[in-house]
């Protein structure tokens, strides 16, 4: 299984991508204090607000026009044009999820080490040779 850094090489490798500088840093944000029905328009809207956690590497990139165009098609074609069904920012809050979960399985050793456990359960429950209870 590819980690995240072979995915990135991987992906810049098919789409011509080249890596120009990475000595830069950009600031992550982290959405906090989420209010339910706060919103006077919207009561099914959650209200959150975002605060800077941590910075990460910024990469400095030149792609073509042609591969950049392609991958905002893939985009596109991919999320069906969620964002004027309102859908797309759900899959934005399950990939901040997701980023925060990666976040806090590389942060913190011990929880590395039970996604890794629960993952494995996981596989063997799917290839059915867990015992069942």
């Amino acid at each position: 299984m590819q980690n995240d850094d072979e995915k990135v090489k991987n992906f810049c490798h098919d789409h011509n991508i080249r890596v120009i500088d990475t000595n830069k840093r950009a600031v992550r944000y982290f959405k906090i204090n989420v209010n339910y029905f706060n919103d006077q328009y919207d009561y099914n809207k959650v209200m959150t607000h975002s605060i800077p956690m941590e910075t990460e590497p910024l990469y400095t990139v030149e792609i073509a026009e042609s591969e950049l165009r392609k991958i905002a098609s893939f985009e596109s074609e991919v999320f069906n044009h969620m964002k004027q069904r309102g859908h797309y920012d759900m899959f934005g809050m399950l990939m901040e999820q997701k980023e925060r979960e990666n976040y806090l399985k590389n942060k913190y050793p011990a929880v590395k080490k039970a996604y890794e456990q629960y993952s494995l359960i996981l596989k063997l429950a799917e290839s059915g040779d867990y015992d069942k209870e």
